[in-house]
C-alpha cells in the first residue's frame, strides 16, 4: 500500500504543480506540505480534506492510492462503466455524464411519482 505522501505527490504532479504552486492554491504551509509528500507527517483530517477537495478525489485515494468502489453493483456492466467514468481525465465529460445520471434518475423518479398518483 501506497503512503499517503506518496499519493499526494502523485496528485500533484499530474497537476503539474511544484509543492510551492500546490501549497499556496490550498492554503496548506509550503513546509507542511513537503512533510506530508516525505510521509514525515501525516496530515490532519482538515487538511486531507482541503487537498482530496482540491485534487477532486475521495479521502481513500489518499489512504489506498485509488478509488475503491465499495458499493455492490448488482449489475457487471453498470459496474464497469462506472469504473471507466472514474478514469476520464477530461473533466468538462465527467461532468457531463453526472449531469446526465443525474437527469436519468431525476426522471426516472418523476415517472414513478406519476404512476402512484394515477393508481
Amino acid at each position: 500500500m501506497n503512503k499517503i505522501g506518496d499519493n499526494i505527490r502523485v496528485l500533484r504532479k499530474e497537476k503539474g504543480l511544484s509543492i510551492r504552486e500546490l501549497s499556496e492554491k490550498i492554503g496548506i504551509s509550503h513546509n507542511t506540505m513537503a512533510a506530508y509528500e516525505r510521509n514525515v507527517v501525516i496530515p490532519t483530517v482538515p487538511n486531507a480534506m482541503k487537498i482530496c477537495e482540491f485534487f477532486k478525489v475521495p479521502v481513500e485515494y489518499l489512504v489506498y492510492g485509488q478509488i475503491v468502489i465499495r458499493q455492490e453493483f448488482q449489475d457487471n456492466e453498470l459496474l464497469a462503466l462506472a469504473k471507466e467514468l472514474n478514469e476520464l481525465k477530461d473533466d468538462e465529460s465527467l461532468q457531463l455524464a453526472k449531469k446526465y445520471l443525474k437527469r436519468l434518475i431525476e426522471n426516472f423518479n418523476e415517472k414513478k411519482k406519476l404512476i402512484e398518483e394515477l393508481d
